[in-house]
């Protein structure tokens, strides 16, 4: 993914901003490339991969160019997950180097860097910090050598980016996305929202998150500004908005809800703010209304897509009347095929409920290490997104429901299976059942439904032990996986085939979450 085409476009006006750090088109390209060649000296080759590890910054976005720059795969990872859990990721897709910011993790244990590369298989020298890209200069000559040989070993269609996302079983799938799908995906978003866009954004998404990746993308690709914001905390989001006049923002639902908790948020956010696209959606109509009434005349565009599809398949525009906006998930963006599948009566007709199917641009090139058998596609090639709606109009998609269990909080993907099985690691908890719920702000709750071995005296004594739980899976799991509640049963409803009955048990968790505390 090389700039060449922005910089003489745009040259010198601001691409990134970060933590009062600017950087133009032209200087961003520079320093991309640059950095590529010093991979490429140093060992780096075609083909190799890359993890990036680190808060959103211009260093991180530097590393990320220079390593498809360089003909490499960069393999997004999660700043949240624990040291030992993103070392395994690694290793799972073979990755040669580790490229790394700051993180939490980082941050409380120095070292954490090498424990990581330890864990992953990966060489010392291989382990260095962003900063490592900047350190060094390399001969013009010799730099134009480099990138033209690792660019003669690459294919737009090549696998230039792993990012993970959590299956039905308790291990992620790494998905491998191409620039041609990445960099179409945005175009065709842009395409959408041309119209709609300011000049500035704020993009206040996860990088590794393929969302976060697609409006950065979207929005240089057009020559606007990118305000990138390291940590989500909405205190620091409303006075980067504010200070900067900036237009247009992204970030999960979560977010805008916090921040129109915030004092003065009218006068500091929502007064001139012009667009804000949300990824990770929300629960209900009667939600995204209320938030756009909170933000005065700011447009909330939603639109729906996955990891596997680069991630967009379907956006909103500012034209749409609010009742489509609160009801639909958008426009199909242009060039891609959707429709609605059955699996009794194949395509269905506009207004007939199916699973969404989707060919084009957009998909995956596959799950690392698994064969496309084994992935989301039939034989036709059509990519099977286990979600279910209905087309509302010509182009306009409706989401009603979803195959899969998966859990989305806060727009993070959750399986189920990895909290079940971390609970029943845990002493005395027989079986675990962990289910998601819908959540004002969050999108879902993770909610946990457990069989507790021994016979329980009080009400006191649940939430001591339910307490305990926790505090052992805190252990375990990152915190974002981390149930809101605990609820003990004697047994769980089961079906004729002697299975959990899913369906009986969430109307009894319907029951006990009456009057529960959001959390």
């Amino acid at each position: 993914m090389r700039l060449r085409d922005w910089r003489e476009q745009y040259r010198d006006k601001p691409a990134l901003c970060c933590e009062n750090k600017v950087l133009s088109f032209r200087t961003l390209q520079e320093q991309a490339e640059q950095a590529a060649a010093v991979l490429l000296k140093n060992g780096f080759k075609a083909g190799e991969k890359a993890v990036l590890w680190g808060y959103n910054s211009i260093e991180w976005v530097i590393a990320f160019l220079a390593v498809t720059a360089a003909g490499g795969t960069a393999v997004l990872m999660n700043y949240g997950i624990r040291v030992k859990e993103a070392g395994a990721l690694a290793k799972m897709v073979g990755a040669q180097w580790l490229l790394y910011g700051t993180t939490a993790a980082t941050m409380h244990d120095p070292s954490a860097p090498e424990t990581f590369a330890a864990a992953a298989g990966i060489a010392t020298a291989h382990c260095q910090p962003f900063s490592f890209l900047q350190e060094r200069s390399i001969d013009s000559a010799e730099q134009s050598a480099l990138l033209n040989a690792a660019a003669m070993m690459t294919h737009p269609h090549d696998s230039q980016v792993i990012i993970y996302t959590t299956g039905t079983t308790a291990e992620p799938k790494a998905v491998q996305l191409s620039a041609y799908s990445i960099l179409n995906d945005a175009n065709g978003c842009y395409i959408m929202l041309q119209q709609d866009i300011g000049d500035s954004i704020c993009n206040a998404l996860p990088l590794f998150h393929s969302y976060g990746l697609l409006i950065l993308f979207a929005y240089l690709s057009c020559g606007r500004t990118v305000y990138l914001v390291p940590l989500l905390k909405p205190d620091k989001i409303a006075a980067l908005l504010h200070d900067h006049v900036i237009d247009d923002m992204a970030s999960v639902g979560t977010i805008y809800e916090m921040l129109t908790r915030l004092p003065h948020f009218s006068e500091t956010v929502a007064s001139h703010l012009n667009i804000g696209i949300v990824g990770g959606g929300f629960t209900s109509p009667t939600e995204m209304m209320r938030l756009e009434q909170f933000f005065q005349g700011t447009k909330i565009l939603c639109g729906y897509g996955q990891t596997e599809c680069s991630p967009v398949i379907s956006v909103e525009r500012a034209d749409d009347p609010l009742s489509l906006r609160a009801h639909a998930v958008g426009h199909i963006l242009p060039g891609l095929d959707v429709r609605i599948w059955d699996e009794q009566k194949g395509f269905v007709r506009q207004g007939e409920t199916g699973e969404i199917v989707v060919k084009g641009y957009c998909t995956m090139n596959g799950y690392y290490g698994r064969s496309r058998q084994e992935g989301p596609f039939d034989q036709d090639g059509w990519l099977h997104t286990g979600d279910i709606g209905r087309m509302i109009g010509e182009d306009v998609l409706q989401l009603t429901g979803r195959l899969k269990e998966i859990i989305v909080r806060c727009g993070e993907n959750i399986s189920p299976t990895e909290v079940e099985q971390a609970l029943l690691s845990i002493k005395n908890i027989r079986s675990a059942k962990v289910l998601g719920w819908p959540h004002p702000i969050w999108g879902e709750s993770i909610e946990a439904c457990i069989v507790w071995e021994q016979p329980l005296i009080s009400s006191q004594e649940e939430t001591q032990i339910a307490e305990d739980i926790l505090r052992q899976l805190r252990q375990k799991l990152s915190s974002y996986k981390l149930p809101s509640h605990i609820f003990f049963f004697e047994h769980f409803p089961l079906t004729t085939g002697g299975k959990t009955d899913r369906r009986a048990l969430l109307l009894q968790l319907e029951q006990r979450m009456t009057g529960c505390f959001h959390r």
